[in-house]
C-alpha cells in the first residue's frame, strides 16, 4: 500500500447536509439533517432526520427541498434527536458542500440550545472543488454528480445531498492518493498542490513514473522542461503524438532539467494559443527545432516556408473572420478570442446557454475597440505566427473551430447563436474531463 493511502486510510469522516427554512442563523430552523460516516474508504452508517422546526416553512423553501408542513407535523423537534445526532458525528471530520453554512448554523443551533459548539476539523468539498478543479465555473452539487457520473435524484433533501457528497469526497480521497499526498494538512488547503490538469515531476523521479504518465495522457497538453532557478530549457504544445513523446524523453536524456511541468488544455489550438509564451521564452535553436517540428507533425500536407520567405502577413486574410470559439477542457465550458489578440489575456471562458448576456457583451466590447483600432494586438514571433494562421485556417475549414465575423451577433443574435449551436451539436466536448484527470 502507498504512504499517501496509509495516510488517508483510517481517517473517519461524517459528511453531512442541512435544509432550513432560511439562511439567518438567529430566526430559521433546521427542517432535515442527513448523515453519513464514512470509514476505510466505505460508507458505514446512514441516518436521516426530519426536523419539526416549529415555525411556517416559506413557499419558496417547499419548492425548493419539496418538504411540505404536513410532512415534518409529527417529526420531533431538534432537542429530542440532537444528542443522537451528536453521537453519530462523534470526533469525526466534519464534510459538507457548503460548510461555511452548514458548520455554523449547526453551532447556531448548538448555542442555542446551551450546548458546546463542534470542535471537529470540517472540510468543504465545494472548497476542494475550487481547488483541485480551479478552471471549473460551476461547483454546486448538482453539476458536480453530473460531471463524476455520482447517482444524485433528490437535490436539495438531506441525506440525498450527504450521499452525492460522500461520493464526490470518495473520488477528491482517491485523487489525493493518486497525485502522492505527503501530508494530512494538505486534505484542508490543497492550493497549488494537486490541479486534476497538470503533474509536476522532478529530475530525481522514477523515468518509467514519468514515461507511464505519458503514456496515460489523452488530451491535448503542453509541456514545459525548466533548469536551475526555473529557467525554461525547452517546451512544446502537444496533440498526443508518439513523435510528440519521443521528441520530449530525448530532451529529458540531453538536458540538464530539475522540473518537467505537464499541463493539459482543451483542443490543440488552445495548446498552440497558450504555448506563445512559451516559445518566446525558449532560444533561437530550439525555436526552428520546434516550428519544424510542429509544420512536420501537425501540418505535413503542407510546405513550411523558408526562413527568408517568413513575414508578418495575414494568412488568414480579410475575410476569414474577427473571433473564434473553441471548447474548454471542462463540459459545458468554451473559449473566444479576437482572432487579432489571440492569447489567455484576451479570452473570455464561458458556459452556454448560460452566459449568453455575457458572450454578447465580451463581444460588443472587442468589436467596439476592434472597429476603434483600441484592441491590443498579441505578439506573435513571425517564425510560429506563420505556423498557428496555417493550423487555424485548416481547422476553419475542417469545421473544428467557430469563426465569424463580428456584424454576425450584431446584425442577428438569433441567427448567430444558431449557428454556435451548430457548430457545439457537431464538435461535442470529448476530454472526459475532471473524470479523467493527470
Amino acid at each position: 500500500m502507498s504512504e499517501a493511502f496509509e495516510l488517508i486510510n483510517n481517517l473517519e469522516f461524517c459528511v453531512f447536509d442541512l435544509e432550513t427554512t432560511g439562511g439567518n442563523h438567529k430566526s430559521d430552523k433546521i427542517i432535515e439533517i442527513g448523515l453519513v460516516k464514512i470509514k476505510n474508504f466505505e460508507v458505514i452508517d446512514q441516518k436521516n432526520y426530519l426536523i419539526q422546526p416549529e415555525i411556517k416553512i416559506p413557499e419558496f423553501i417547499q419548492k425548493l427541498t419539496s418538504i411540505k408542513e404536513e410532512d415534518v407535523k409529527d417529526s420531533p423537534v431538534i432537542e429530542d434527536v440532537i444528542d443522537e445526532i451528536l453521537k453519530f458525528m462523534g470526533d469525526s471530520i466534519l464534510v459538507a458542500h457548503n460548510t461555511s453554512f452548514d458548520v455554523p448554523f449547526f453551532n447556531s443551533v448548538l448555542k442555542r440550545l446551551g450546548k458546546p459548539q463542534l470542535k471537529n476539523k470540517s472540510l468543504c468539498t465545494n472548497l476542494m472543488t475550487k481547488y483541485l478543479i480551479p478552471n471549473l465555473m460551476n461547483s454546486n452539487l448538482n453539476y458536480m454528480s453530473k460531471i463524476f457520473g455520482i447517482k444524485h435524484k433528490k437535490a436539495h433533501r438531506a441525506l440525498d445531498d450527504a450521499l452525492a457528497t460522500a461520493e464526490l469526497l470518495l473520488i477528491y480521497l482517491k485523487i489525493y492518493i493518486d497525485k502522492g499526498i505527503t501530508k494530512i494538512n494538505h486534505l484542508y488547503y490543497p492550493r497549488g498542490r494537486y490541479e486534476l490538469d497538470r503533474a509536476n515531476f522532478k529530475s530525481d523521479d522514477n523515468i518509467q513514473e514519468i514515461r507511464d504518465k505519458f503514456m496515460s495522457l489523452k488530451t491535448p497538453h503542453i509541456v514545459t522542461i525548466k533548469g536551475e532557478n526555473g529557467v525554461i530549457l525547452f517546451a512544446l504544445p502537444c496533440n498526443n503524438t508518439d513523435s510528440e513523446k519521443e521528441l520530449i524523453f530525448s530532451k529529458l536524456e540531453e538536458l540538464d532539467w530539475r522540473n518537467l511541468t505537464i499541463k493539459l488544455v482543451g483542443p490543440f489550438i488552445e495548446a498552440l494559443i497558450n504555448y506563445n509564451s512559451l516559445f518566446n521564452k525558449i532560444d533561437s535553436t530550439d525555436k526552428g527545432e520546434v516550428s519544424r517540428f510542429l509544420w512536420k507533425e501537425h501540418l505535413p500536407e503542407q510546405k513550411p516556408p523558408l526562413k527568408d520567405d517568413i513575414r508578418g502577413e495575414n494568412i488568414l486574410g480579410n475575410n476569414f473572420g474577427d473571433f473564434i470559439i473553441i471548447n474548454n477542457l471542462v463540459p459545458e465550458q468554451y473559449n473566444i478570442y479576437p482572432i487579432n489578440a489571440l492569447s489567455q489575456k484576451s479570452e473570455l471562458v464561458f458556459r452556454y446557454p448560460g452566459h449568453r448576456k455575457k458572450l454578447i457583451q465580451y463581444i460588443n466590447s472587442k468589436s467596439n475597440k476592434l472597429s476603434n483600432n483600441k484592441l491590443k494586438k498579441t505578439f506573435f514571433n513571425p517564425l510560429f505566427k506563420q505556423f498557428l494562421d496555417s493550423y487555424i485556417l485548416k481547422e476553419a475549414q475542417e469545421g473544428s473551430i467557430f469563426c465569424f465575423k463580428k456584424s454576425l451577433p450584431a446584425k442577428n443574435q438569433e441567427n448567430f447563436f444558431k449557428e454556435m449551436e451548430e457548430y457545439l451539436k457537431e464538435n461535442p466536448n470529448s476530454y472526459d474531463y475532471p473524470k479523467y484527470y493527470i
